[in-house]
C-alpha cells in the first residue's frame, strides 16, 4: 500500500498544483457570488425625542444586529463592519417598544455588494422606557491612604462640590450619595491636588458599578486640593452641671474617646493640651440612671482648627449615677479616742458600743474600715451626773454621717487624798466600834 502512494510522486504533487491552477481560472472568470455577514452595532438616533417626553430608554438584548449580503468570492476580502451603518429612530418608538433596524452601506462599496441582498437580522431593536429623573448630589470626598507620622488630612476641597445626575428613576433611586476616592501620596507632609471621577455608592456605602454608563453627569471630572496639617492630641474634659435626684450621686463620666486628634497650623497647637466641653447635655438634673449623650466635637474646637479624622468627629458620653446605700459599723466606746477629757472626773457609760450608719456608694463602703472614721468621743460638755454622749467623726469625701445610736456617759468627781484618808479612819473606827460593840455583848451573855 505504502508503495502505491509513494509511486510516481512527483506526477501525483503535479497534478494537484494544475487542479488548483484550473480551478482559480474558473473562480476568476465565472466570480461565484457567496452568502456572507459582518456583525454590526446599533446606532440609537434622535433620544432627545423621548427625553422632551421626561423618558429615557434601555435596549433589552443586544445592541447589534448581524448584516447578511450577497457579495462575490473575490471581494469577499474588501467589505468590512464597519462598511455598514445599523441604525434605529426613535422617532419611530411606539409602545411594543419595537424599534425597525436600517441598514445602510458604505457608497465606495456599493459596487461590491448587491444592495437588494443586504438584511439585517433581528430586523428590530426592542427598548424599554423608564421615567428619566434629574438628581443633584453633593460630593463627598473619601481620602485613601495616610498622611505622614505627625501629619493629618486637612481641608478638603472639592471643584465643583456637587454634581447633576440624570438618568433612569429606577436607576437614580439606586444612588445613596456621591463621592470622590482621593489618594493620599505615600508618606504625604505637604499640600497636595488632583482630579477624579465620581463615584456612585449605596446607603451602605458600597460603590454601585455600571451605573456610570447609563446615566449622564453634568461634569465628569472633579478637582480636589487637600491641606495637610500639623496634629495633636488633646485631652478632652468634659464639664458636668447639676445634681442626682434625692438618694443617688453623680460618680463620673465614661466617653468613647478620651483624647481628639486636631490639626491646625504649628503655632496654633502650640498652646492647645486639652479641649474643654460645656454643653446643656451634660447636665445631671434629677437623674436616677446613666445617661448617654452624643456630642459634635467639632462645635468646640478652637478657631483655625479641626478635627483628624470624620470617624472622631461624634462622641458618645455617659454621665454616670449611681443610688447611695448605708453601713452601720459599731464602735467600742472604751476604745475611741477622747476629746475634753478631765482628770477629776470618772466616766462610766450605760453600754459598751454604739453603732454608727455611714451612707455612700456601695462600692467605697464595702472598703471602709472603722479607724477610716476617725471617731471621737467628746467629753468636753460633760457634767457630773448623767450625761448624753457625743461622738465626732472626720470621714473622707464622699461618705455622710447619718447617726449613731445614743449612749449616756456618767460623769463622777475624783475624791482628793485627804478625803479618801478621812473615808479610811471613819471605815477603820467604824469597824473597831462595831467589834467593841460585838465582844461586850458576848460578855454578858
Amino acid at each position: 500500500m505504502k508503495e502505491k502512494i509513494l509511486n510516481n510522486l512527483g506526477l501525483k504533487a503535479a497534478s494537484l498544483v494544475f487542479a488548483f491552477i484550473v480551478w482559480m481560472a474558473v473562480v476568476n472568470v465565472s466570480k461565484p457570488v457567496i452568502e456572507d455577514s459582518q456583525t454590526v452595532p446599533v446606532e440609537m438616533l434622535n433620544g432627545d425625542v423621548l427625553e422632551s417626553s421626561d423618558l429615557t430608554y434601555e435596549i433589552i438584548g443586544k445592541d447589534t444586529v448581524t448584516v447578511s449580503y450577497q457579495i462575490r468570492t473575490t471581494d469577499r476580502s474588501l467589505v468590512k463592519a464597519s462598511d455598514f451603518h445599523a441604525y434605529a429612530d426613535l422617532k419611530d418608538y411606539n409602545v411594543t417598544g419595537a424599534i425597525p433596524v436600517t441598514v445602510e452601506l458604505n457608497k465606495e462599496k456599493e459596487n461590491l455588494v448587491r444592495s437588494d441582498t443586504i438584511a439585517a437580522k433581528p430586523m428590530v431593536i426592542r427598548v424599554k422606557t423608564e421615567k428619566l429623573q434629574t438628581k443633584k448630589f453633593d460630593l463627598q470626598a473619601k481620602p485613601k491612604g495616610e498622611a505622614a507620622a505627625g501629619y493629618s488630612l486637612g481641608i478638603i476641597t472639592l471643584n465643583p462640590a456637587a454634581v447633576t445626575v440624570e438618568g433612569p428613576e429606577p436607576l437614580i433611586g439606586q444612588i445613596n450619595h456621591m463621592g470622590i476616592e482621593i489618594k493620599v501620596p505615600d508618606g504625604a507632609a505637604a499640600d497636595f491636588t488632583g482630579t477624579a471621577s465620581p463615584v456612585f455608592y449605596d446607603a451602605n456605602g458600597n460603590e454601585l458599578p455600571g451605573i456610570s454608563d447609563k446615566v449622564s453627569l453634568d461634569n465628569q471630572e472633579i478637582d480636589y486640593s487637600v491641606s495637610v496639617l500639623k496634629t495633636k492630641n488633646l485631652t478632652l474634659n468634659f464639664e458636668v452641671t447639676g445634681q442626682a435626684a434625692k438618694g443617688y450621686r453623680y460618680t463620673g463620666v465614661e466617653s468613647t474617646i478620651n483624647s481628639l486628634p486636631v490639626v491646625g497650623t504649628k503655632s496654633v497647637l502650640a498652646s492647645l493640651t486639652s479641649l474643654s466641653i460645656t454643653s446643656d447635655k451634660l447636665n445631671v438634673d434629677g437623674l436616677t440612671a446613666d445617661k448617654a449623650v452624643e456630642l459634635d466635637l467639632s462645635q468646640y474646637l478652637p478657631p483655625n482648627t479641626s478635627v483628624a479624622g470624620a470617624e472622631y468627629r461624634n462622641v458618645t458620653v455617659t454621665l454616670k449615677v449611681e443610688p447611695l446605700t448605708t453601713r452601720a459599723f459599731t464602735l467600742n466606746l472604751a476604745q475611741l479616742d477622747k476629746k475634753g477629757l478631765s482628770e477629776n472626773y470618772d466616766y462610766s457609760f450605760d453600754k459598751e458600743t454604739s453603732d454608727v450608719t455611714i451612707k455612700g456608694l456601695k462600692e467605697d463602703l464595702d472598703a471602709l474600715q472603722e479607724r477610716d472614721l476617725n471617731a471621737v468621743l467628746d467629753l468636753t460638755a460633760v457634767k457630773p451626773g448623767i450625761n448624753h454622749g457625743s461622738l465626732t467623726f472626720e470621714v473622707n469625701g464622699g461618705f455622710e454621717v447619718i447617726g449613731f445610736t445614743p449612749f449616756n456617759v456618767t460623769a463622777s468627781v475624783k475624791k482628793t487624798e485627804a478625803e479618801e484618808g478621812t473615808t479610811t479612819e471613819e471605815s477603820e473606827s467604824g469597824t473597831a466600834a462595831a467589834a467593841s460593840a460585838s465582844g461586850e455583848t458576848e460578855e454578858t451573855h
